[in-house]
């Protein structure tokens, strides 16, 4: 059996008054309907919606066409564990995609996709 890769990414999540994020991409997943979280999120800047819409997009993409065999974790930098993961990584723009030790830094597709490949080719 093929061990998952894990993919961190560091980037502000906007909230809503709804589901948290992680709930709402589990529910979707689950193919079952669920609230949704875009509720209160108009109020957010327009950049920072679109921001928030194209790592949503990204994600669900990633998670779509690599299936188990890639575990996302979004994570907020304003909490605890984002604050350490932002300084131990030298984090200073987001998105920020961290795997098998290999950062991303911004909307970098290519990159991104390559750097999967690799780790892919490691593990």
């Amino acid at each position: 059996m093929v061990k998952a890769l894990c993919l961190e990414v560091i980037a502000p999540t906007l909230q809503g008054m709804g589901l948290c994020a992680p709930c709402d991409l589990m529910f979707s997943q689950a193919e079952v309907d669920g609230p949704s979280t875009e509720t209160g999120l108009e109020e957010y800047p327009q950049d920072w919606q679109a921001d928030h819409h194209r790592l949503t997009d990204w994600v669900y993409e990633l998670a779509d066409r690599h299936g188990p065999q890639l575990r996302i974790k979004v994570i907020d930098p304003q909490s605890p564990a984002g604050l350490l993961k932002s300084v131990r990584h030298r984090v200073r723009r987001y998105p920020t995609w961290l795997i098998n030790g290999i950062k991303i830094v911004g909307w970098d597709r290519p990159a991104l996709e390559a750097a999967i490949d690799a780790a892919r080719q490691e593990a």
